[in-house]
């Protein structure tokens, strides 16, 4: 199934827009471990919920950092909006075309949704909505849904078998992002490319982490959801190396091209 999206609220766009512009060198390519969480680097949403269709609501304190990487969980209590907190983390820097690299461990559940991808939109003062995606679906931790977005509209709903359960160990997910292609790819093998000569997102977006559960209208895609417990996804880290740069660390995939 085509993931559904609804518009992010722009209340966090507004905030992030009057943080310092130190971030600006991140579009020259970073890799980030996240021992602790660089202001400069990351906007943390916090106090807000993207609509109905979300059964939580962004919370700051969801967000933490430390040796192992960084936790992203799932639990109480929530804010003013929602019983249950959850966490969401973005650049402030708009990337543009290049590879997005990230070593996981997602959370298992159903109707929780584990993601890594670029999203730019109207509420971020675009006028046009790009986006480019890895979800993970908590009710099948053995799969993961590849989407992308041109002009707000789904290009590409594919999902595909893992081969293992996500949620248990750690494993690097990749995507390279070009004018001509977008190639996904799981623990350095391509697992899918665009079909040559369709559209592709093409504006600059910064790139997100995010944990979520779904209200009853996503019951459907993402399962029903039920509060017993908190869960809890981990990035043990995060990177992005422009087109056009040399490879910059060992674990990346460009190194191994």
């Amino acid at each position: 199934m085509t993931r559904k999206f609804y518009p992010i609220l722009a209340l966090g766009f507004f905030l992030a827009a009057c943080a310092s512009h130190a971030s600006a060198d991140d579009a020259k390519g970073f890799r980030d471990s996240f021992r602790w969480i660089d202001p400069a680097r990351w906007y943390i949403s916090s106090g807000w919920a993207n609509g109905s269709f979300q059964s939580c609501e962004w919370w700051k304190g969801a967000v933490a950092a430390g040796d192992g990487g960084m936790s992203l969980r799932l639990g109480t209590p929530g804010g003013t909006l929602r019983p249950v907190s959850c966490p969401e983390i973005h650049t402030k820097t708009h990337l543009g075309y290049g590879l997005f690299e990230a070593r996981m461990r997602t959370a298992a559940g159903s109707g929780l949704n584990t993601a890594f991808f670029t999203y730019i939109g109207p509420p971020t003062g675009s006028p046009e909505w790009n986006e480019i995606d890895f979800e993970f679906l908590g009710k099948d931790p053995h799969t993961v849904q590849l989407n992308y977005y041109v002009k707000g509209k789904p290009q590409l709903g594919k999902i595909i078998r893992l081969g293992f359960d996500a949620s248990k160990q750690f494993h690097d997910y990749a995507f390279d992002w070009t004018p001509k292609e977008i190639r996904w790819y799981v623990d350095g093998k391509q697992v899918y490319a665009t079909p040559a000569g369709v559209r592709l997102p093409y504006i600059p977006a910064p790139l997100y982490f995010s944990l979520w559960s779904g209200a009853k209208s996503e019951n459907a895609w993402m399962g029903p959801f039920h509060y017993s417990q908190p869960v809890t996804a981990t990035v043990a880290w995060a990177a992005y190396t422009p087109i056009d740069a040399p490879c910059r660390f060992p674990q990346s995939l460009k190194c191994k091209k």
